[in-house]
């Protein structure tokens, strides 16, 4: 059961990923990008703090023993608001969202098989790379 509400919140992720980028892409068009940026930054950070402060007890943000290379992900998530915002308008958000599920099954087949940030290992296999280029696939027809 438990995998399946997880399966389902990855699912959610999936559509709040695409919604986010038509939205982030829209209110660039309107109020310009680095001001679309600052506001959907603004919100995200509001809504952290919120969860953050809501948790008892509150977590350290540098936790002892945390490589540096395990906040990288604050420059991922601006990497890719930034680009979504620019290519949702010019390629379209199903397109986008598609090369986006390409590009993380590519990374993601690296960071298992190389155990890559912490991860447990899980070696690339002929079914996984038959799965990447399934979505490879996917793209094409969706572009189509």
């Amino acid at each position: 059961m438990t995998k399946i509400l997880f399966g389902l919140m990855a699912v959610a992720a999936g559509v709040a990923s695409a919604f986010q980028a038509a939205a982030n892409a829209g209110l660039s068009l309107r109020i310009g990008l680095a001001a679309a940026l600052v506001v959907n930054t603004s919100i995200v950070l509001l809504a952290t703090l919120g969860f953050y402060f809501a948790r008892v007890p509150q977590e350290s943000f540098f936790g002892s023993g945390a490589p540096w290379s395990f906040y990288v992900g604050g420059i991922c998530g601006f990497f890719f608001l930034l680009s979504l915002a620019l290519v949702v308008p010019r390629i379209g958000t199903a397109v986008a969202i598609a090369l986006v599920v390409l590009g993380q099954g590519v990374a993601a087949l690296a960071i298992d098989h190389y155990g890559l940030m912490g991860m447990p290992t899980e070696p690339i296999t002929l079914a996984r790379v038959a799965g990447l280029l399934l979505l490879g696939g996917g793209v094409a027809l969706i572009r189509a």
